[in-house]
């Protein structure tokens, strides 16, 4: 739907080399009526606090675009 106001961020973690952590974190952009959904890479990190950082800023970042978007009159 391309007014749904939900979102998804799919989190891919491995080990690289010498236990290394490796973590992807990955979105799809929301289809417009000219444009399909994307999938687009929201981060590459290397420690479990860089990945909640991303998580935090991806979640910051979808709740200010949902308030401006929702709550404004229309």
């Amino acid at each position: 739907m391309v007014d749904d106001p939900s979102a998804a961020l799919l989190i891919r973690v491995w080990l690289e080399g010498s236990r290394e952590l490796r973590a992807r974190l990955l979105t799809v952009r929301g289809a417009t009526a000219q444009t399909p959904a994307e999938e687009v890479t929201i981060a590459v990190t290397s420690s479990p606090d860089e990945v909640l950082d991303a998580v935090r800023n991806w979640l910051d970042d979808f709740t200010r675009g949902a308030t401006t978007q929702i709550d404004q009159p229309g």
